[in-house]
């Protein structure tokens, strides 16, 4: 019955927030999100547009032509003239790249595409971790401002039938007033937890990109959650599927093998490349109706692409260098978020799970029982306000354990919780 009324106090929380409440599991919410969410759907735009340029670099210069026209004959005095006597000439070119720079740039493009699918993806890992986080931080907050709301119907009953009392004469003002007192220090804690859930609720809707008048109410089975198999999970088990799924790794990994591949083909670049076509001239050259093959080639006396090789060789070592980095990083964060996650599971199995139970029955015994004088309002209060810190604080301790397990999937890369 004091879950049922608690559940009840919940749901009268929803609709003070929003007149358009939607109850959601995470697995609905996630599939809203990966839906709607536009950064998401811009990225997909991103790699389509990355594909596009794997196609740009595919395709051959195009040919080149260039013509002449005589426009007047002196000796004829025949404008433009078109007959025997006429001077025409054209020329029409095709480029072409040698030591292999077309295939290079085609490589180029594909791993430039690659990068940003795996960008795509991390940056899907950086927003679910955001949308989790804030679903589960929703859900417990709303169990802690329904206490709240439990406590303050509980007071302010006390408070009309205590001040109907003073009226009487029957208690001193200053119990009247340390009531008030309290009920008042009870609705500013719930309205700070309120702020919060607004503010999380904006997230949400941001991340869902859905209408402002929407209210997400996480739908959750705590004994879910409470069976996660936090201790089937070993250190090297994690840290090997983070080298295989961390997206962010391999985005530096391919910008490792984009450097190298851009050195070939700077290396290509010093090779010139060869311009060959087809010439006709009519009557300007040494004999009549001239037809002649061009051939145009750089001679690579003085610019070898030196420096851009260089450049490509120290940005290989950068880019390694970086990788380095990004794995000692990977490592440790892996380390980081296990060692949290194990402290947070290991304080919520210590916490007896009909602690909070017990303090219901209590809470009701110790309203009655100072209504009946048999304690003082101070150990009134007292217990009360030991009631209220031990719910939110253990609400707060579930949320920071989801936290942690929701990061610990963020580090691997994958959800292994």
């Amino acid at each position: 019955m004091k879950r049922l009324w608690i559940i009840l106090l919940s749901l009268t929380c929803f609709k003070t927030f929003s007149q358009d409440t939607l109850k959601l599991a995470l697995t609905d919410v996630e599939a809203i999100f990966l839906k709607n969410n536009a950064l998401l759907l811009a990225q997909k735009y991103n790699i389509e547009a990355s594909k596009a340029q794997i196609i740009q670099a595919r395709l051959w210069d195009n040919p080149t032509f260039s013509g002449e026209q005589q426009i007047y004959n002196q000796e004829t005095r025949t404008p433009l003239p078109l007959g025997n006597m006429g001077q025409r000439a054209f020329q029409i070119q095709q480029l072409f790249l040698l030591a292999g720079k077309r295939n290079k740039q085609i490589e180029l493009a594909k791993i430039n595409t690659e990068a940003s699918e795996y960008n795509y993806y991390d940056l899907l890992r950086t927003l679910a971790i955001e949308l989790r986080t804030n679903f589960y931080d929703t859900y417990f907050i709303i169990k802690s401002v329904a206490m709240y709301d439990e406590e303050i119907l509980t007071f302010q009953k006390l408070l009309v039938a205590y001040e109907e009392q003073y009226g009487k004469g029957n208690i001193p003002l200053k119990e009247v007033i340390r009531l008030k007192a309290f009920l008042f220090s009870l609705k500013k804690e719930q309205n700070e937890l309120r702020q919060q859930i607004i503010e999380k609720q904006s997230t949400l809707r941001t991340l869902l990109n859905t209408k402002e008048t929407l209210f997400i109410a996480p739908k959750i089975d705590e004994k879910v959650l409470d069976s996660l198999g936090i201790n089937d999970l070993t250190l090297a088990q994690l840290t090997a599927t983070a080298f295989e799924n961390r997206y962010d790794l391999k985005m530096q990994d391919a910008s490792v093998r984009y450097e190298k591949e851009n050195l070939l083909l700077q290396k290509a670049m010093a090779t010139p490349d060869l311009r060959l076509g087809y010439s006709y001239d009519r009557n300007g050259s040494f004999i009549p109706n001239y037809h002649a093959i061009t051939l145009q080639i750089d001679i690579p006396v003085f610019n070898k692409n030196q420096g851009n090789i260089k450049t490509s060789s120290f940005r290989i070592e950068a880019a390694q260098k970086t990788l380095e980095q990004a794995q000692t990083s990977l490592q440790n964060d892996v380390l980081s978020a296990f060692m949290k996650v194990q402290e947070n599971n290991r304080l919520a199995q210590s916490i007896d799970s009909k602690f909070i139970r017990s303090f219901d029955t209590l809470i009701e015994g110790a309203v009655a029982s100072y209504q009946k004088r048999n304690i003082s309002l101070i150990e009134f209060v007292d217990f009360v306000e030991s009631y209220k810190t031990s719910v939110v604080e253990l609400n707060a301790l579930k949320s920071d354990r989801m936290r942690s397990i929701e990061e610990l999937n963020f580090v691997v890369g994958k959800k292994v919780l």
